[in-house]
């Protein structure tokens, strides 16, 4: 009797919301519609607290680690959107002006947005 090798390959996807070596983050479960703006929405919502007036968008994109699901621009204004909370379609928004945080606004969005 001969074995030949065996390997096996473990990987650790982790939770839904946490953020891989690799800087991706994890999607919930893949059954789930969407599962990808659910681990977001996830991941979002335990970093957003951090963000504070007067902070550069350097700032923000460093802490959120990933580009804004939504961003609008009208004249001096900029504004990146974040999805905080799937089940309720919570996006929350950071305003900035001047290259600055002014201000953070919450937008539950409808089914149709």
């Amino acid at each position: 009797m001969t074995l030949i090798g065996c390997t096996s390959v473990v990987t650790s996807a982790g939770p839904a919301g946490g953020m891989n070596q690799a800087g991706a983050i994890q999607p919930c479960f893949p059954d789930r519609r969407d599962a990808q703006s659910c681990g977001d929405a996830i991941f979002n919502a335990t970093v957003i607290a951090q963000i504070h007036k007067g902070q550069s968008r350097g700032d923000v994109r460093g802490i959120m680690r990933h580009d804004a699901e939504r961003r609008e621009f009208q004249g001096l204004t900029e504004s990146w959107g974040y999805m905080t909370s799937y089940r309720d379609k919570m996006i929350t928004w950071i305003t900035f002006t001047d290259h600055q945080v002014s201000s953070l606004t919450h937008e539950a969005l409808t089914r149709n947005d």
